[in-house]
């Protein structure tokens, strides 16, 4: 035994007699001089602790206490440190720090319902000794903890109130208020607005939600009376110009809704929403030039954000109105250009080529017809079309000079020049301009090796250019292309690929897009133009195999002969030289629909040919998990879940949602304890979420049995 342990001991020692003498705090002097600061000071604290209970001196033994818990907490063992804090509550029940350590703790671990039960003790504590400020910060942490905690929004509101701060108890009450319109509990709702009104009789978003709840009810006069009352006290009040635009919109009244939506637009000039609503109004009064002027700047984020669904779905718009509009139809075929869909292409391209002849546009017939057989080698009508209309133009080759668009040397010449100007944009850094001059090589020269070894040379080089740097450096690829070429390409142009997301302000009417896939298609029969949704092109087929599979399941074997495993297989021969594999939109909805109805190996097959294109990766990722936890293969579904979760952001909405969804999967496998895990975090993320407090308890409860 060293020194320190011998003196250590004798100390305890001589301690211990001193308490069976009751000299205490004698006792805890000697007891002291044992605390070195590391570990070991617990025990001999929780003695120390105990002995100025026995002396009535709480004050003293809480330090001890407090230090304790301290030391827990930097070490992580929370568990212990809520103890300790527990204990300090009981033993001296007005001690407000220990109390708001102990509810600070349990919130910050996901302990929602504890927390807001340390918090609710704390508050009501507070009030009964009218310390009003101390209430309102314990009630403003409850309302961050539950949002929709109504009872405690209406008690801070009071709170504000009686503190002259009136604002913030207006801004709680119209919180209430929204939850209840949310509800439609529009008595409530009115109720708890009209005490808002009392506090602020002209506070805008009091005024906002009246208008709401009074749209809501079918009282349009009510609502443009107040809405216009808002404005002539703030001509510019946006919720209020909104709510009265839709109105008219919504009344037919385009005229009103045109002006309003216009007076937005110049307030907010990217304002996505209301460029959407103005641009439908035109189209509805036959003004698609100026549809398509709000549009094209919406249509030109959305390609570079890489959300082409939607880009087609707002061309899309204009198009339902189901009368050719060429300008539409060009950024169209841009845009399916971009995407690689050339089936899609084909057919725009066929009906652009129409309103050219209708209009006389030789010339553009001309270069569009030579893109064509540049895309299409194989369709011959299109090269006899090109032949014929060059005659036309008296620009036919002489004499003996071959036949074809491009000879094998012209090709070699175009793809070398263009090669070398993709050098050019790499040296300075610029790789999203160079992969867009070999993305638009390859499609018009497919067969070409050399393109897409270079595509892949450069597909992982990491982009490092700041936005103030482009301009500079798209100017010395200019000069050096004026110096190889001969001339200067407007190289400029290029330089909104590296536009930083928030310069164009996101799509928020998602609702717009249901009419996404719509495309016009020529009948070859009347030569009419008709609108169809590309999305039913597999519905449509599906059909007979939905019927089949619901006599099998209803056991009308006599019905159908086939068993049904067979039918999909010729059924999936039958898309599979209709639908290209790389055609991935389509192969991602016909998942949807195998999913549907229980199809899920089938399922899978498109799922994984689908995630191959990046914007429906995570998609497909979620999708292959869910139809692996139907076949029973968890071990697969929590694969691929993991795998869509580490392609988003952390603390994003659908990161939760996929957290949640893991926690079920370890709950079905009775994996309790790492469901409650994930399923804390989900909670502590958002309490409200799918009832997850509750999915909570259940599964405590469970385990404790």
């Amino acid at each position: 035994m060293s020194d320190n342990q011998i003196n250590r001991a004798r100390i305890e020692s001589i301690a211990e007699k001193l308490i069976k003498k009751g000299k205490f705090q004698d006792a805890i002097e000697e007891y002291k001089k044992l605390l070195t600061g590391d570990e070991q000071d617990i025990n001999i604290r929780n003695i120390i602790s105990d002995i100025y209970i026995k002396l009535k001196k709480n004050d003293k033994a809480v330090e001890e206490l407090k230090r304790i818990a301290t030391f827990y907490e930097s070490c992580g063992n929370y568990s212990k440190a809520i103890a300790i804090y527990k204990r300090i509550s009981r033993l001296v029940p007005e001690d407000w720090g220990a109390a708001k350590k102990l509810a600070s703790i349990y919130r910050d671990h996901g302990f929602t319902s504890e927390a807001r039960s340390e918090y609710l003790n704390l508050a009501k504590k507070f009030l009964k000794e009218n310390n009003n400020k101390e209430a309102i910060r314990t009630y403003e942490l409850l309302v961050d903890l539950s949002p929709t905690d109504i009872e405690s929004r209406l008690t801070l509101a009071e709170l504000y109130e009686k503190e002259g701060q009136t604002d913030k108890g207006v801004e709680e009450l119209n919180e209430v208020a929204e939850y209840q319109i949310q509800k439609n509990n529009f008595s409530k709702a009115k109720e708890i607005l009209s005490k808002a009104k009392t506090l602020n009789n002209d506070h805008t978003r009091t005024l906002g939600n009246l208008i709401d709840i009074f749209e809501k009810e079918d009282k349009k006069k009510e609502a443009i009376q107040l809405a216009n009352q808002i404005l002539r006290k703030d001509k510019e009040n946006l919720k209020a110009l909104n709510l009265l635009g839709d109105i008219y919109f919504k009344e037919g009244d385009y005229k009103k809704a045109e002006e309003v939506f216009l007076k937005i637009i110049t307030l907010r000039p990217k304002d996505a929403d209301v460029r959407i609503k103005l641009g439908k109004i035109y189209i509805l009064e036959d003004k698609l030039d100026y549809a398509f002027r709000l549009y094209e700047p919406l249509v030109e984020t959305l390609m570079r954000k890489q959300i082409e669904n939607k880009a087609i779905g707002l061309l899309g718009l204009i198009l339902s109105a189901k009368k050719p509009h060429l300008p539409t139809l060009e950024k169209l075929a841009h845009v399916y250009k971009a995407k690689n869909q050339t089936q899609n292409l084909e057919i725009v391209y066929r009906i652009i080529l129409e309103e050219y002849k209708k209009k006389n546009l030789a010339e553009k017939q001309f270069a569009l017809l030579e893109e064509m057989v540049r895309i299409f080698p194989e369709r011959k009508e299109y090269y006899e079309q090109y032949k014929k209309l060059k005659e036309g133009l008296g620009v036919l080759e002489e004499a003996g000079a071959e036949d074809s668009l491009y000879n094998s040397d012209k090709i070699k010449k175009i793809i070398e020049d263009s090669l070398a100007k993709v050098d050019l944009y790499v040296e300075q850094g610029l790789i999203k301009n160079a992969m867009r001059i070999l993305e638009n090589l390859r499609m018009k020269f497919p067969d070409e090796n050399v393109i897409e070894k270079k595509i892949e040379s450069i597909r992982n080089i990491p982009i490092q250019v700041n936005l103030e740097e482009i301009p500079k450096r798209i100017e010395n690829v200019s000069k050096k292309e004026t110096v190889l070429f001969g001339e200067k390409e407007k190289a400029e142009r290029l330089s909104s690929d590296y536009l930083e997301d928030d310069e164009a302000e996101k799509l928020t009417a998602a609702d717009i897009f249901a009419e996404t896939d719509i495309i016009p298609i020529v009948s070859l029969d009347t030569g009419e133009k008709e609108y169809y949704d590309l999305s039913e092109k597999i519905r449509e087929e599906f059909e007979a195999i939905k019927e089949i599979y619901s006599y099998q399941i209803r056991g009308d074997t006599t019905i159908v002969e086939k068993a049904l495993n067979d039918i999909v297989a010729e059924f999936r021969k039958a898309l599979d030289e209709k639908v290209d594999k790389k055609d991935y939109e389509s192969r991602y909805n016909l998942g949807i629909v195998f999913i549907e109805q229980g199809l899920f190996d089938e399922a899978i097959k498109e799922f994984k040919l689908a995630a191959q294109n990046e914007s429906l990766t995570m998609d497909s990722y979620s999708a292959l998990s869910i139809c692996y936890r139907n076949k029973k293969d968890f071990d697969e579904a929590l694969k691929w879940l993991e795998k869509a979760q580490n392609l988003l952001d952390k603390g994003t909405f659908q990161f939760f949602a996929l957290k949640y969804e893991e926690a079920s999967i370890y709950e079905q496998r009775n994996n309790l304890k790492k469901a409650l895990k994930l399923y804390s975090e989900v909670e502590k993320w958002n309490p409200e979420y799918r009832e997850v407090s509750k999915k909570i308890e259940e599964l405590k409860n469970k385990l404790e049995k």
